[in-house]
């Protein structure tokens, strides 16, 4: 079975809880202009009623593929292009 990741954007917190349900998903909440992210569950973890729990960090297996590095831009050629 392929571990490809799959992300989408929903409107409807139904429709998203739906489809976490089905992949086992963790679920972002994303409100207001200023990105607040009010919650996240895990949809694979589960309490005893089956609801599903919050999101904890766990010791990371395998190599981590993520880049750390960042660059950096001139702010004002940036404001001058703009």
């Amino acid at each position: 079975m392929s571990q490809n990741p799959y992300a989408a954007i929903f409107e409807n917190r139904i429709a998203a809880e739906a489809a976490a349900n089905v992949r086992n998903a963790i679920l972002i909440t994303v409100r207001g202009g200023d990105t607040e992210i009010p919650e996240i569950v895990d949809w694979y973890r589960r309490d005893p009623q089956g609801n599903p729990m919050p999101v904890e960090w766990r010791d990371l297996a395998g190599q981590v593929r993520v880049p750390w590095t960042f660059k950096t831009i001139d702010q004002t050629a940036a404001e001058a292009a703009a």
